[in-house]
Parts: structure tokens; C-alpha cells; sequence
């Protein structure tokens, strides 16, 4: 994949350990930074990633970004101190994950009229799925810095933990 300067790129990301849910009334406890203490590493492992359609904005420019049918591999190990690190084959550093201390999260359920594709899941989809809102699940984001050609772009990953065996994504520079 080919970054260039001053283009955004949005792809949203499922990571599948298995290919069933996990029971909601579990993940809906998790939403709370204590609560999420007691079960954070049930996420350690190694973690198939499927990219899904996303948008490159470029300029006034928005164009989408079509899907791939590569399957990746993302490790997410915890360090001796606790933090949860996750680390990409083709990643220049490893990408820390902390607890999302931030506003409710809330992503389009259609596509918009200037090309930028509908996600695979939105966020009322997530919450018919799972049985609670969103901000009931425990929500991690990592930040970390990709340099080609010179170019220092930063990216953050937010995450959604929808259960022992998934976690659904959205990945933005």
C-alpha cells in the first residue's frame, strides 16, 4: 500500500480470532477501565486482519479505497508492565494500545454522496449486534508514525472489543 503526502486514508478493519461472536451480555461489561483490567488479556494472540473498503481524501478529493481480499496478521502481546502492544509485519514500530477516554464514537450507516463508502459495520449495527451501546465496550486506540520518502504521516487505530474472538477496527491517517 502506497501512502503519498497529504492524503487521509480511512479503512475500517475486523480482526477475527475465530469466526463467531462472543456472547454480548460479556462484552457489554467491558466498557469500563476496571472492568477491562480484569480481561485484557484475553486480546494477546495473533489476530487475522480483513481490510474492508475505506476512502482516500486528498485535497478536496475524497475517492474511495476498495477492499482487499489479503488477510494479514497482527500480534497483540501484553508487556510485563501491563501495556497491550501490537505489532504488523510491515509496521516500521509497534503500535501501543490504551483505553479510549474519549466522546461516544459514532460512524455512518450509508454511503455519502461524494464517494466515501458506507463502513461494513456502523455504529447501530454494532449495538443491534452486541446489545449495548458502543461506549459499553471496552474501546482501545494506538497511535504510531509510518515515514516514506521522507514523509512522516501519523496514524491511529481505534478498536472496538466486541468479544473474546473479535474486534472490529476503523484506521486513519
Amino acid at each position: 500500500m502506497c501512502f503519498k503526502p497529504s492524503i487521509a486514508l480511512v479503512l475500517s478493519l475486523l480482526c477475527l480470532a475465530s469466526p463467531s461472536y462472543s456472547a454480548p451480555d460479556v462484552a457489554c461489561d467491558y466498557g469500563t477501565p476496571d472492568a477491562w483490567a480484569q480481561v485484557d488479556g484475553t486480546i494477546v494472540g495473533s489476530w487475522e486482519i480483513v481490510h474492508h473498503a475505506g476512502f482516500v481524501i486528498a485535497g478536496p478529493t475524497t475517492m474511495p479505497f476498495p477492499a482487499s481480499s489479503d488477510v494479514e496478521t497482527m500480534q497483540i502481546e501484553m508487556t510485563s508492565d501491563g501495556r497491550l502492544i501490537g505489532t504488523h509485519p510491515e509496521a516500521q514500530s509497534p503500535i501501543e494500545f490504551v483505553w479510549a477516554d474519549e466522546p461516544p464514537w459514532s460512524f455512518e450507516a450509508h454511503a455519502k454522496a461524494d464517494g466515501i463508502p458506507a463502513p461494513l459495520l456502523s455504529s447501530s449495527d454494532v449495538e443491534s449486534m452486541m446489545g449495548c451501546k458502543v461506549d459499553d465496550l471496552a474501546r482501545l486506540i494506538g497511535h504510531s508514525q509510518v515515514t516514506m520518502n521522507s514523509v512522516t504521516m501519523d496514524f491511529t487505530l481505534r478498536l472496538m472489543i466486541l468479544g473474546a474472538t473479535s474486534i472490529y477496527g476503523i484506521f486513519h491517517t
